[in-house]
């Protein structure tokens, strides 16, 4: 059909603009975006018109980004969502122009919605069209997509495409039968549902390399050994494969659900990072042990800031760009533990360590983001995070294969205890145990307790669907 042709050439050329664009270009052009965006906001928005009155700011007086950084404030779920009705968070104090509502997970305790107009229902399938162009060639490729998240998140794209939630059983028997009409097969759902679904494969003698399934991870955080025992249980040579890839995308219901993406290339950067502890500091920070993930983002979409500038863990701050959004939030704190690097200082850094080879064709600035903002267990004076020990749980394959990964991690008497689901039919054994803290300590600064148990005897929520995100502090 012509309007696909068009939508392919459209998609190629966004590809080869970013290839070859000055970086910084590109970011002083999302720049000049954010001042319309914030007059937008201020004046058609009846919450924010409320809350910029209660901190005695007149938009008319802000017309650059110092000003908009020092006098704009933060805003959060609480005061925002929790706050206000939904029509006063939209432009004109309507919903009429809503075309698809969304809502977040709820994991913090407060709900908050993302509305779609028909335009950005447009603008978004685009780009999510254009970035799995970029990273899986799907313009050339006959391509077939599983959508596995839960919450009945849709993934907007003009691909064919199968909606099965999180039904494993569902989701294997369609790529069974479909997957051989097509040349590649992407498969997205969040990473313990991804585990899941691979392991089951397996059991059903699923030939994944055959099937050329690439699988693409949202919803959560997972760390670099995840994506090692991932690649192990669908046979993909992470350091060897032009044609699959395990990669993440980062949406937020309220935001937008393609904020960041990774590439082959930030993928490489962060394996990378992961063995080399003089990269790893330079691009993350010092006393950083588990790599946070590295996304490309868009700077004539989103405004990123991390604050506080002075802090060793700053939060995402974000201002949201297109003229099309119907709650255009601006300077929205994700609580989401990240800081930017523009591309000229990755740059830098990869050159000093002799990685040139590694830098992005896509001229983007990226985000890194290692989990909740003080989210973290202190037990004797150490700090012990969640991050850290989804690395050690997966350091190991055979001890990974044995979890569910699902694990809480909690304290008594100023002791530290981590206890662990197992999958149905694991038995309880010293030497599974002593496994699984070898794998930990090489992440974790003290030695944890180990609590394994048999999968119906968890005690942590037997409701575990996959549905809903899971609270391991």
């Amino acid at each position: 059909m012509l309007g696909d042709f068009i939508k392919k050439i459209q998609r190629k050329q966004t590809i080869k603009l970013l290839c070859s664009i000055d970086p910084s270009k590109l970011e002083k052009y999302g720049e000049k975006l954010l001042i319309p965006a914030f007059h937008r906001a201020a004046k058609k928005v009846p919450a924010y018109k409320k809350i910029l009155a209660e901190h005695n700011v007149n938009y008319r007086k802000i017309n650059d980004i110092q000003t908009f950084k020092k006098e704009v404030p933060i805003i959060e779920k609480h005061n925002t969502f929790a706050r206000f009705e939904i029509e006063n968070l939209c432009v004109g104090g309507t919903i009429k122009n809503m075309k698809l509502a969304m809502s977040s997970s709820g994991f913090s305790g407060v709900y908050s919605y993302g509305i779609n107009t028909h335009q950005n229902y447009k603008r978004i399938s685009q780009s999510i069209d254009t970035a799995l162009d970029y990273v899986f060639n799907i313009s050339k490729k006959k391509t077939f997509l599983v959508n596995c998240i839960p919450m009945g998140v849709k993934v907007h794209t003009s691909l064919k495409i199968a909606e099965t939630s999180v039904r494993s059983d569902m989701a294997l028997a369609i790529i069974k039968k479909f997957s051989p009409k097509f040349e590649q097969t992407l498969i997205v759902s969040d990473p313990h549902f991804l585990k899941k679904l691979a392991e089951e494969g397996n059991e059903q003698n699923i030939n994944w390399k055959k099937l050329n399934i690439s699988l693409i991870s949202g919803e959560d955080w997972f760390s670099e050994s995840f994506r090692s025992y991932l690649a192990y249980a669908i046979d993909l040579d992470l350091d060897n494969s032009l044609d699959r890839l395990i990669g993440a995308t980062m949406g937020i219901a309220e935001l937008d659900l393609n904020l960041f993406h990774e590439s082959p290339h930030s993928i490489n950067i962060r394996r990378e990072a992961q063995r080399n502890e003089a990269l790893r500091e330079d691009l993350f920070g010092k006393d950083c042990k588990v790599c946070p993930i590295l996304f490309h983002y868009y700077p004539h979409r989103t405004f990123l800031e991390a604050l506080p500038e002075e802090s060793k863990e700053k939060e995402l701050v974000f201002s949201m760009l297109s003229p099309y959004m119907l709650i255009p939030l601006m300077r929205y704190n994700s609580k989401d533990k990240g800081e930017t690097i523009s591309y000229s200082k990755l740059q830098k850094v990869l050159e000093n360590h002799n990685n040139e080879n590694m830098l992005p064709e896509l001229k983007l600035p990226l985000v890194w983001v290692g989990g909740r903002k003080g989210r973290f267990l202190e037990a004797k004076g150490i700090h012990i995070y969640p991050e850290e020990i989804k690395q050690g749980l997966y350091e190991d394959f055979e001890v990974a294969f044995c979890t569910t990964g699902y694990f809480r991690l909690s304290k008594e008497n100023n002791e530290a205890k981590l206890e662990i689901q197992l999958k149905k039919g694991v038995t309880i054994t010293d030497n599974l145990k002593t496994k699984f803290k070898n794998a930990l300590l090489k992440y974790v600064e003290t030695e944890i307790p180990v609590i394994l148990y048999h999968y119906q005897d968890f005690p942590y929520g037997m409701e575990l669907d996959y549905e809903r995100k899971f609270k391991h502090i």
